[in-house]
């Protein structure tokens, strides 16, 4: 088959289309980087081109959603994901009615939105994603009170908060979700203005069990993400991640993406093949991020990137890991992942 160019062979997956090998890529934080929008744009750009992946998912700091809603962070430490929070609106249920609709281009907005200009600007012919958090997702942020500074710390904090934020007060949490939609529509429109191909929709370890039911989920998630959707349905390539294990997998399927990433491997999660039978989005993961890539071989990366490929067929397809990397993954085993849609073509 000819060579397609990056851009080529992601909207051929996209369709479900053949390809002349699978489009693969990976992501990462960059936290040195990440509170300035020209040095998070050259470093993802040297990683998207160092380790010649097909697309590039941006991925700004973690907390960028939770303070344009006026939570506060201590960085003085040593760099971190989740850094130490110092200040946030909401302490109580019926402090919900703080969060207001905000303007979508100012602020932490227009900081992403000159991010994303920037990588536009480089890139080239080739596809990138802007990264936005679910409502659900952003109000969680706003809710948590972790009491360490681990990631563990804030998950358990993040859990706990948004479930009692939204048991004590729900049309409090609904009005608050609403403002939060309306504003994220909004700016995920000017991202795809601003030269993005779409966006990276994700909703961070919500949508599964042991967190919300299912039914709570339905009533305080999916209306809103289907808001934010819907304002940027138009654009190349829009992309649903859902995050954790035991997620609700069949709860998105029908949402208005190009394609769904989530972990296939070792978390209680449909595989490749089963999630074939669910939905007509092309699928987006095959490798474990946290076994393989993180402290596995080259060998066994490659096998799990082959593995993935068979078990599609190499169509409909795009390999990547079922969530972000670590900071420290071996640059051997990104070399790997991305050799081995090479190796799967050349043994066709």
């Amino acid at each position: 088959m000819t060579a397609l160019s990056k851009l080529e062979r992601v909207n051929a997956a996209l369709r479900g289309e053949a390809v002349d090998r699978v489009p693969v890529s990976a992501w990462r934080h960059f936290l040195d980087e990440e509170h300035d929008p020209v040095r998070l744009a050259e470093v993802s750009l040297r990683h998207f081109n160092e380790f010649d992946w097909d697309w590039l998912k941006v991925n700004p700091r973690a907390t960028y959603y939770a303070e344009a809603w006026g939570n506060r962070y201590d960085l003085s430490s040593t760099p971190q994901i989740i850094p130490p929070l110092t200040e946030g609106p909401l302490q109580r249920p019926s402090d919900l009615a703080k969060i207001t609709a905000l303007p979508p281009t100012s602020g932490v907005f227009d900081e992403h939105l000159q991010l994303t200009r920037l990588v536009r600007k480089g890139i080239g012919d080739a596809h990138f994603l802007q990264t936005i958090f679910s409502p659900l997702s952003v109000l969680s942020f706003l809710t948590a009170r972790p009491e360490g500074d681990r990631l563990e710390d804030f998950a358990k904090a993040q859990n706990e908060g948004i479930r009692d934020f939204i048991h004590e007060n729900p049309q409090g949490a609904h009005e608050a979700l609403s403002n939060i939609a309306s504003t994220l529509a909004q700016y995920a429109a000017a991202v795809v203005e601003a030269g993005a191909s779409g966006i990276f929709f994700a909703i961070v370890k919500l949508a599964r069990q042991g967190v919300l039911t299912e039914a709570e989920f339905a009533e305080f998630g999916k209306p809103y993400d289907l808001q934010v959707l819907k304002a940027i349905q138009s654009a190349p390539f829009n992309l649903l991640h859902i995050c954790g294990q035991y997620a609700y997998f069949d709860s998105v399927t029908d949402y208005p993406v190009h394609a769904i990433n989530w972990a296939t491997l070792g978390q209680n999660n449909p595989t490749l093949s089963e999630a074939q039978s669910k939905t007509d989005k092309a699928l987006v993961g095959g490798v474990d991020e946290l076994g393989a890539l993180q402290t596995g071989t080259p060998a066994q990366v490659t096998g799990e990137a082959l593995e993935a490929i068979r078990a599609t067929g190499g169509r409909h397809l795009l390999l990547t890991p079922g969530c972000g990397t670590n900071t420290d993954v071996p640059s051997y085993n990104l070399r790997a992942l991305r050799r081995a849609s090479t190796l799967a073509a050349e043994a066709v």
